[in-house]
């Protein structure tokens, strides 16, 4: 009897879990973006896993989309135009649920799990004043630029969510121990070439990955509703570095305490000026306020605020950014940016900019 009952019990487990790609029609399209052989399907190691964990990860799925409305648009549109899959919305979904303030035992921070040494490898600021891993723009060109370095390294996307959550130095440990980079081969549950955990965050964002690409590609009024949800309500938009955010919030008429709940990755009442711009959330009512109150200052206005007297010429060089440049002259990137009416932060390489300079500095400057 034993014996029956132990068969049946299989029985059903393969019978509930062979029919993966048919509950999810975008599973193929999922393993494809991330290198992975679509056969893994029907690997019997996932049809477990999604067996026992398809119900509490819905659950995760949908209370993840409720935090993270307003950042999942933004997000995908980065990714995509950086040449990123929009897969990778999955993977900060994995890593924080969307919640803006996560921070793990191991004190990596914000949506996309930064710990600190690597944020500030990737260009952000994390000190006692400023933790850029909690700023939503910013940490995610910091996470894109960390997974298309990995991608460098590795050359297949599997490989770099794998080494996002265990590290470089793991990864390649395992793919010599192995003696192949083959996706089913590390995913092996007794061969352990990779941690136990890593074996179930990559399950966990394929299988997230299926369930949000399966919502995406529906024409049911209900997801119609939830991709409209997604979209609507608020809006991000720039402000500058240096700005008060108690006088923004007075600027478009919001109380202070409603702006840092939409914003809780900032720590002051101000930014700093080592930021140029970022972005910030504001309901979507307050958009035709925001866009007729408020503007960036002149260059005429930070000449007299910071004294600036002089501008000087600087060519970029391969290692510049503006943060660089901004420290060399003691001014602040936004200074640059509104001196050189610059659209983005990106530098092309023999781009001559102008700097401004207190008098102090430029006649320094002329001694050598």
């Amino acid at each position: 009897m034993r014996k029956i009952l132990i068969i049946l019990s299989l029985l059903t487990l393969n019978i509930y879990s062979i029919g993966i790609p048919d509950r999810y029609p975008s599973c193929n399209y999922v393993l494809r973006e991330f290198d992975i052989e679509e056969t893994y399907a029907y690997e019997p190691q996932f049809e477990e896993f999604v067996a026992k964990n398809e119900s509490k990860f819905q659950r995760f799925y949908k209370n993840s989309v409720k935090r993270g409305k307003d950042y999942m648009p933004m997000f995908s549109d980065l990714l995509v135009k950086d040449g990123l899959s929009h897969l990778f919305v999955y993977l900060s979904m994995t890593e924080s649920g969307f919640q803006a303030n996560a921070k793990s035992n191991k004190q990596a921070a914000g949506l996309w799990q930064f710990m600190s040494a690597t944020a500030q490898r990737f260009g952000l600021r994390v000190d006692k004043n400023v933790d850029e891993r909690y700023d939503p723009l910013a940490s995610t060109e910091a996470a894109m630029k960390y997974i298309q370095t990995l991608y460098k390294d590795f050359g297949k996307w599997y490989l770099v969510m794998m080494s996002y959550n265990c590290g470089e130095g793991r990864v390649a440990r395992a793919i010599k121990r192995a003696g192949t980079d083959d996706f089913t081969t590390l995913m092996d549950e007794k061969a352990k070439y990779i941690p136990a955990e890593t074996r179930r965050y990559l399950k966990k964002i394929i299988l997230l990955s299926m369930m949000g690409e399966k919502i995406v590609e529906s024409d049911t009024p209900e997801n119609i509703e939830i991709k409209k949800e997604i979209i609507d309500g608020k809006v991000l938009v720039n402000i500058t570095g240096g700005t008060n955010l108690m006088d923004f919030a007075k600027l478009i008429d919001m109380k202070l305490n409603e702006f840092f709940d939409l914003n809780p990755y900032l720590t002051d009442y101000k930014v700093s000026e080592d930021i140029s711009i970022i972005q910030v959330m504001i309901p979507a009512e307050k958009y035709p306020l925001y866009k007729e109150s408020y503007s960036p200052p002149t260059l005429q206005e930070i000449f007299k605020k910071k004294h600036y007297s002089n501008l000087v010429s600087h060519v970029v060089t391969k290692t510049d950014t503006l943060k660089t440049i901004a420290r060399k002259y003691k001014a602040t990137p936004i200074d640059l940016i509104i001196a050189n009416q610059l659209s983005s932060e990106k530098l092309r390489v023999g781009k001559l900019l102008v700097v401004p300079v207190t008098q102090e500095q430029f006649e320094s400057m002329i001694k050598y």
